[in-house]
């Protein structure tokens, strides 16, 4: 009997240091894997500071490591491609990064905007550039965010003019009632605009805009080494002389 309690003890004893050390092994081993699942759905949030910050010399902390290094390759893919929905809008932004865009164009419908603010080199030549660029960054601020808003797409700045184009690189269905219902936001938006500049004591800004739907090429232009994503033919050409001759009409919207 003293041998069985004796073989009882020494078993119990066996078993309980085993147990321990299996689930000592356990934690070492499902808490790191907790940690980068916790760090997985941050991610998943849009919050590329997340790190796993495991420091063990194991596979897991090898694969904590290289995890890591894989979420700074994708903050730094997402600020590529914030930088390019800045220069290029979402729509183009995404097939950049994807690697769609190549060289050459299509055919298809699209509506084109173009508006140009009046009076504009008068104006630049009474004040200093950096009242110039104040004025057209308070101005663009303004007026992309209703084509945004709206579904367009900016094509390109020049000077004072905004080109912007609904329906390319993709169409909504109803581009061109897109279209004349940003103009009809930015003459809304500019007026009270214009309520704030005259309370600074600062000239109004006046503008035309010129809208026109029509079959174009859309497509990228340039080389290898530098491509540029926009718009070109005869109803680019149209909607531009369109604006211009708003003056003639004595109006802003044609």
């Amino acid at each position: 009997q003293n041998v069985r309690r004796q073989a009882f003890l020494i078993t119990g004893i066996v078993l309980s240091a085993a147990l321990f050390f299996i689930i000592l092994f356990s934690t070492t081993l499902t808490r790191p894997l907790e940690i980068l699942v916790g760090t997985t759905k941050e991610i998943a949030k849009g919050n590329f500071d997340a790190r796993a910050h495991i420091s063990t010399k194991d596979e897991v902390g090898e694969l904590a490591q290289a995890f890591d290094k894989m979420i700074d390759g994708l903050k730094e893919r997402d600020k590529v491609k914030n930088l390019f929905n800045k220069f290029h809008g979402s729509g183009i932004a995404n097939k950049l990064m994807t690697g769609e865009m190549k060289l050459g164009g299509e055919q298809r419908e699209a509506t084109v905007f173009f508006s140009d603010i009046r009076s504009f080199t008068s104006f630049s030549e009474k004040v200093s550039p950096q009242e110039v660029v104040d004025m057209l960054n308070e101005y663009f601020k303004i007026m992309v965010g209703l084509v945004g808003k709206n579904n367009g797409v900016v094509d390109k700045f020049i000077g004072d003019a905004i080109m912007a184009v609904w329906g390319a690189p993709e169409s909504f269905g109803n581009d061109a009632a897109n279209a004349i219902t940003a103009c009809l936001e930015m003459r809304i938006a500019l007026a009270t605009l214009n309520e704030g500049r005259l309370q600074r004591n600062l000239p109004e800004i006046r503008i035309g805009m010129g809208v026109h739907t029509g079959i174009l090429i859309a497509g990228t232009i340039g080389s290898d080494d530098r491509m540029e994503y926009t718009v070109i033919g005869d109803t680019v050409n149209m909607a531009s002389r369109i604006e211009a001759a708003t003056k003639a009409y004595g109006t802003d919207l044609l």
